[in-house]
């Protein structure tokens, strides 16, 4: 009975953490969507960078053959 009883918690854990992936993903869509928006628009401070001084983040939307070159996801 123990056993059971464990199993279900973990089935309930593991669909509490999915929705939670969900949601945060559905979030980070969100704020990446804003943030492409803010840059576009001249009107806000500090949203747009200077030509040519556009920093790279890496990880950050890399390229999937530098990512897998450096041993990334």
């Amino acid at each position: 009975m123990e056993h059971e009883e464990q199993a279900e918690r973990m089935e309930r854990d593991a669909d509490r953490m999915e929705e939670h992936s969900e949601q945060l993903g559905e979030r980070i869509d969100e704020v990446e969507s804003d943030w492409e928006r803010k840059e576009k628009d001249a009107s806000v401070p500090g949203a747009r960078p200077d030509p040519g001084e556009e920093e790279s983040v890496p990880g950050v939307n890399a390229d999937e053959d530098i990512v897998s070159e450096e041993g990334g996801p």
